[in-house]
């Protein structure tokens, strides 16, 4: 990486080691939606080959994803001076979901694809198979009282199943397929969902607000951090 001391614009590249035909895009970036706390998986679990399966559901269709986070701050004058001062608050964030409805579940059915009550008479099966490790290890086994749906679609956002939360982890790779990070999003919670079409429209789609309580990093082993001192091997 170029440093200010011997900036070139005619020979050099102001980031470096950056290798032609690796790069990240929407292809190679997966969601996939999991119990709500890591902290009850063990981040380990995700390490393990093929123990994420019986964790996390990965989200398909997904046309649209966004991911922000907001800080507040404070910002104190002082009387008697041009200057001031700013004291950090808290960070929230969100992130939104659009998604085109086909054959399977809706987007509300994958996000809580984990969670399962198997307490007659408002049955909510898991999408994970027989061995949920997510609803075995989940704190609260919250019995459904009112009805989010049927089958594949999940549409009655006034179903108390939505009072319970959910985790979503996020997992980028290169073109290469191999990682460069995740993250696991904890306690998410679903304030909006609208399905939308129109007359002449040829698909149906659905979106999503979601808002989570914190960000975990997840270790995933990640390719190595490309080093400032790869400026001297830049290609010319």
């Amino acid at each position: 990486m170029a440093r200010w001391s011997n900036w070139q614009s005619y020979t050099q590249y102001v980031q470096s080691g950056l290798v032609d035909g690796q790069f990240l895009n929407a292809a190679f970036t997966l969601l996939a939606a999991g119990p709500p706390r890591l902290a009850n998986i063990g981040q380990l679990s995700f390490v393990e080959t093929d123990a994420g399966d019986d964790i996390v559901f990965p989200i398909g269709i997904v046309q649209n994803f966004n991911l922000s986070h907001n800080r507040a701050f404070n910002r104190v004058w002082e009387i008697g001076s041009e200057r001031s001062f700013f004291i950090s608050g808290r960070t929230m964030g969100q992130l939104g979901l659009s998604r085109v409805m086909y054959h399977g579940p809706s987007l509300l059915k994958c996000l809580y694809a984990y969670y399962q009550d198997l307490i007659p008479p408002t049955i909510t099966p898991s999408l994970l198979g027989a061995f949920n490790f997510g609803a075995l290890t989940v704190a609260n086994s919250h019995d459904v009282k009112i009805l989010a749906g049927f089958e594949n679609l999940y549409i009655n956002l006034a179903s108390d199943l939505f009072t319970q939360p959910v985790g979503l982890m996020v997992h980028f790779r290169d073109s290469n397929e191999d990682t460069v990070g995740a993250v696991y999003l904890e306690a998410c919670y679903i304030p909006n969902h609208t399905i939308a079409t129109d007359a002449q429209g040829t698909i149906i789609q659905e979106n999503a607000a979601v808002q989570y309580e914190r960000t975990i990093p997840l270790s995933l082993q990640a390719l190595a951090l490309v080093d400032i001192n790869a400026a001297d091997e830049a290609i010319a």
